[in-house]
């Protein structure tokens, strides 16, 4: 019985993974009414390795567009962008055809047909609103705080919006843990978790979904960025990378072992960056001497400006760009979504703190040299 039962199986299986591959290679359909444009250029896109990527555009008549072959395996969010960017609509599509209802001059006013994930996502976005809202309310009163110069208020809104801050956390990390066998989940861990929760319970999270997700992009982006975090902690050996400096001549980090380093990740375009370059200048002209370097890859765009920023600002430390901004390697290799972020390295190139302002620094180099 267990033989022919056996023989019986076989085709069934064989015929069930047909069925799955003619799903994946299957082209669907993407169409769409916008009311109130009457035509123009749609370009659909999708967000990949922090860049929106223009897939395939069509020309829009009559209010109407169709994208007739797109390649779909697993729900995933889409862009269409018309009108160059004058209105943007963000959805989520998934194997199957897709309607998009839309106003030109109502964005908030979208009806997407034929994705079940879509109106999940919605659903999740409804709920996630009630905290971006309160913390909209707290920018607010910050700002006529500020302009009152009332330092009491000041400081208790800014208690207030960590507060909120680790609502909306909170309320994120539980949705993503209770729905585990979701697509819009494995999107929210990547994109809303991944930068504000500790490696330990990132690690829990991931482990906690379905298998049945884990073909997801955002399951693999998701755990690219734990491994990213992994090599970063203190502890491990600072990832190694070359960049030229302003004359062009390329610099390593592993050249520097035997001082110790400050891996600073900058732009002379970003006001925080830069505003910390007096007191980094200060420390660097103290300690220099005493075997202490700075070794600042810069997220540069403009070679001249940031040649004539580090005159202005009088920087003597080595500074590397291969002015790519954003798009550098190094924003790839060291898990970059925020900066500025630093690590101070040992001599033998360890990572031992990390995410040091000046005053920080300062103090740690004052047990060190």
């Amino acid at each position: 019985m267990m033989k022919k039962l056996f023989i019986i199986l076989i085709p069934i299986i064989f015929m069930l993974s047909c069925k799955e591959t003619d799903k994946k290679n299957k082209d669907y359909l993407i169409k769409g009414y916008i009311t109130g444009y009457f035509e123009g250029k749609v370009v659909l896109s999708k967000y990949y390795e922090g860049k929106l990527i223009a897939l395939d555009s069509v020309f829009m008549t009559k209010s109407q567009f169709k994208f007739k072959h797109v390649k779909i395996q697993n729900p995933e969010l889409y862009y269409l962008i018309i009108d160059d960017g004058k209105v943007i609509i963000e959805f989520f599509a998934e194997p199957n055809n897709i309607q998009i209802n839309a106003d030109y001059n109502n964005q908030g006013n979208v009806e997407v047909q034929g994705s079940k994930t879509h109106a999940e996502y919605v659903s999740f976005l409804e709920n996630n609103i009630i905290f971006e809202n309160k913390q909209s309310k707290i920018y607010e009163q910050k700002d006529i705080a500020m302009s009152n110069n009332d330092t009491a208020l000041l400081s208790k809104l800014e208690t207030d919006f960590k507060y909120v801050s680790n609502e909306q956390i909170n309320f994120i990390k539980e949705y993503v843990n209770k729905n585990n066998n979701s697509f819009v989940s494995t999107f929210i861990a990547s994109r809303s978790l991944a930068d504000f929760l500790s490696l330990d319970e990132l690690e829990k999270l991931k482990n906690n979904f379905k298998d049945t997700v884990k073909t997801s992009v955002y399951f693999k982006e998701l755990t690219d960025k734990i491994e990213v975090r992994k090599k970063t902690q203190i502890g491990m050996q600072a990832i190694d990378f070359s960049l030229p400096d302003t004359s062009g001549t390329n610099i390593s980090l592993s050249s520097l072992q035997g001082k110790y380093v400050l891996l600073d990740f900058a732009a002379s375009w970003h006001g925080t960056s830069r505003s910390r370059n007096p007191r980094f200048v200060k420390i660097y002209k103290k300690y220099n001497p005493k075997g202490f370097e700075i070794f600042q890859a810069s997220l540069e765009r403009n070679k001249k400006q940031w040649k004539s920023v580090i005159e202005a600002d009088k920087i003597n430390w080595i500074c590397v760009s291969d002015i790519k901004g954003l798009d550098s390697d190094v924003v790839k290799l060291y898990g970059i979504r925020k900066f500025p972020i630093n690590y101070l390295l040992d001599k033998h190139g360890k990572i031992i703190e990390k995410e040091l302002n000046p005053t920080k620094l300062e103090k740690i180099l004052q047990k060190l040299l």
